[in-house]
């Protein structure tokens, strides 16, 4: 019986206790930073846009040949975002349809030639294009129609100009 027993004492209750309770703040502190940097990264994107995109509605033209139906609509840039991408929602009170780039000639701009502050597009809409979910939707349309018409665009999809009357 010669080998010397050493006695092991584990840690005590108030240590154990004190290093779980500094483990969970520790990792309360690291996720709290994570989640505010990266939510502040995300909004700070989208505010800057929307501070920076303005644009109005100059003037809707609409004109109605036969079968055919275009609207002409005039937009000028007045913020500092250059814009590009423009997309239609046009609402009668029974259809709204949203028409995409494919359907509305962009008047020259494009993701490579952007509209710059204080200048102006014409953008040509054709409402009876057959590429249409409802081809026929220029053509149904009247002049007495309560139209809204929202012009969206793709450089800051949070900002879009509305108008609602059409000549």
């Amino acid at each position: 019986m010669g080998y010397c027993m050493r006695k092991f004492r584990g840690v005590s209750p108030v240590v154990s206790v004190v290093l779980m309770i500094a483990v969970a703040i520790s990792i309360g502190v690291l996720v709290t930073t994570w989640v505010t940097n990266w939510t502040q990264r995300q909004t700070s994107s989208d505010t800057a846009c929307a501070i920076n995109t303005n644009y109005v509605i100059n003037s809707v033209e609409w004109n109605k040949t036969g079968y055919n139906s275009t609207l002409l609509v005039k937009i000028t840039n007045k913020g500092s975002q250059k814009l590009y991408g423009f997309g239609a929602v046009i609402d009668n009170g029974t259809k709204i349809n949203e028409f995409d780039y494919t359907v509305i000639d962009q008047g020259g701009v494009s993701s490579l030639n952007k509209l710059d502050r204080e200048r102006s597009v014409y953008l040509l809409i054709n409402l009876t294009n057959s590429t249409l979910r409802y081809p026929a939707f220029g053509r149904s349309l009247t002049k007495s129609d309560d139209i809204e018409i929202r012009i969206t665009n793709k450089a800051c999809d949070a900002v879009s100009a509305t108008i609602d009357s059409v000549s």
